[in-house]
C-alpha cells in the first residue's frame, strides 16, 4: 500500500523543526554578511561611452585603410589585448596588476550607432576612472599606430613604384632616342613623344628623306614605344600623386575625428560589488533550503524502521 504525506502533515514537520531552519537560516545569513563585509574585496565601478567611427572624415585614398581600423569591433578587441593594456598601465606608473575580468567592452547592435560600452572595476572608484582613461588613451594611441604604420609602408610602396617607374620610362626613351638617330629621323620626334603632343617644324632634305624610308615594322615599333612612354607615364603620374596624397596625410593623420568620447570615464559613488543586500537575500534563501532539506531527511530517518 502506498503512503502520502498530507499537507497538514507537512506543515507539522516544518513545525517541529522551525528551530532547525532557523539556525540554519542564521548561520548562512551570518557566513553571507561576515564575507560581504570583511571577506570580499569592494569593487568600484567606472563607466564610458566612446563612439568609433571612420565615415566622419574624407580621408581619401587613406580611406580603405581608415574604415578597416576604426570600428567598434576592433576598438573593442585591442582594449581587451591583455598584454598591451598591461603595459600601459606600466608605463602609466600603475602598480596594480591588470585583469582583462575587470573590463568589458560592449559594442552597440546597432550600426548606425558605432558605441562601446566600456565598464571597468578596480578597488577605489579614483583608481577605476584613472585607470580606465589610461587605457582608453592607449587603445586610441595602438590604433593610430596601426594606421600610421600601414600608410609608411604604403608610402614606402608607392614611393619604390614611382622609382622604378622612372627607370623603366628612362629605359624606353633612351631605346627610342637611339632608333630616332639611327635612322635619321628628325631629333623633334624625341621631344614629340616626350611631350605628347604634335609640333610643326620645317626639317632637312635628308630628314624627308628619311622618313619617307620609314618602314612599317619601323614605324610599328616607334608606335609601340611611344605607346608604353605614355602608359608609364600615366602610371607615374599617378604613383606619384598617390605617393604625395598618402605622405600629406601621414604627416596630419590624427585619430581623434574617428574616436569620439561620448561620455568621459565615471567617478563611483559606491561600491558595485559585492551586492551585500543581495548576498544576505542568497544566504536567507539557502539558509532556508538547508533547514528545511534536513527537516524532512530527520523525518525520513525516524520513520524508515526496516521491516525484519
Amino acid at each position: 500500500m502506498e503512503e502520502t504525506i498530507e499537507l497538514r502533515e507537512l506543515l507539522e514537520i516544518v513545525w517541529k523543526g522551525k528551530a532547525v531552519i532557523a539556525v540554519c537560516t542564521i548561520v548562512c545569513m551570518l557566513l553571507a554578511g561576515i564575507a560581504s563585509w570583511f571577506v570580499l574585496d569592494e569593487k568600484y565601478e567606472s563607466r564610458a561611452v566612446v563612439q568609433v567611427a571612420s565615415a566622419v572624415q574624407d580621408t581619401g585614398i587613406m580611406a580603405n585603410y581608415v574604415a578597416t581600423e576604426f570600428t567598434p569591433t576592433i576598438y573593442a578587441q585591442r582594449i581587451q589585448n591583455k598584454p598591451i593594456m598591461k603595459q600601459a598601465l606600466k608605463d602609466a606608473g600603475m602598480t596594480i596588476q591588470y585583469n582583462e575580468k575587470n573590463l568589458v567592452a560592449t559594442v552597440d547592435v546597432d550600426p548606425t550607432k558605432n558605441l562601446v560600452d566600456l565598464r571597468f572595476t578596480s578597488s577605489s572608484p579614483k583608481e577605476a576612472q584613472q585607470q580606465l582613461q589610461i587605457l582608453m588613451e592607449a587603445t586610441k594611441q595602438k590604433m593610430n599606430e596601426s594606421v600610421q604604420g600601414t600608410l609608411q609602408d604604403l608610402e614606402v610602396n608607392y614611393k619604390t613604384k614611382s622609382t622604378t617607374l622612372t627607370k623603366e620610362i628612362d629605359g624606353i626613351i633612351e631605346q627610342y632616342n637611339k632608333i630616332i638617330l639611327g635612322n635619321n629621323l628628325p631629333e623633334i620626334l624625341i621631344l614629340q613623344t616626350i611631350l605628347n603632343t604634335e609640333i610643326t617644324l620645317n626639317i632637312s632634305e635628308d630628314q624627308t628623306k628619311a622618313l619617307a624610308n620609314v618602314t612599317g615594322n619601323l614605324q610599328n615599333q616607334l608606335l609601340q614605344m611611344q605607346a608604353q612612354i605614355q602608359t608609364k607615364s600615366e602610371e607615374y603620374r599617378k604613383a606619384l600623386a598617390d605617393y604625395q596624397s598618402v605622405k600629406t596625410g601621414l604627416d596630419s593623420f590624427k585619430p581623434d575625428p574617428f574616436i569620439r568620447i561620448i561620455a568621459e570615464p565615471t567617478l563611483a559613488e559606491g561600491p558595485s560589488s559585492p551586492n551585500k543586500m543581495l548576498n544576505l537575500a542568497i544566504g536567507l534563501i539557502v539558509g532556508m533550503i538547508l533547514g528545511l532539506s534536513l527537516v524532512f531527511f530527520r523525518h525520513y530517518w525516524k520513520n524508515s524502521a526496516v521491516v525484519k
